[in-house]
């Protein structure tokens, strides 16, 4: 499990948001916040859906959305989980999508 991670925001305008992940300040990864389906999905850096992981924001539920895509997917089961839901919380909280977020954990 990740112990610190930084998520950047790089997209602006509308839904959906891309935002740049930096977990162990060395793995890199890319998430998208969907407002309009209220999902997290992991993604490519241009911002397209890639690695079949997808977080329901407001129930929690992961769905794999294509066969073995954890083999190939940037981050592992458990970092992904962490970064949706610290991402989905920030923007129920703040009804937008964060700039930043940073965590650090002991």
């Amino acid at each position: 499990m990740a112990h610190s991670f930084q998520l950047k925001l790089t997209s602006d305008g509308t839904s959906p948001h891309l935002y740049r992940a930096l977990v162990d300040g060395t793995l890199e990864a890319f998430i998208i916040l969907n407002e309009e389906s209220a999902t997290v999905s992991l993604a490519d850096h241009e911002g397209n859906p890639a690695g079949g992981l997808r977080m329901s924001v407001p129930g929690g539920q992961l769905e794999v959305t294509e066969k073995n895509s954890t083999d190939s997917a940037p981050l592992d089961l458990e970092d992904f989980k962490l970064l949706a839901a610290h991402l989905g919380t920030q923007w129920r909280k703040q009804g937008k999508a964060p700039t930043e977020i940073r965590k650090f954990f002991a």
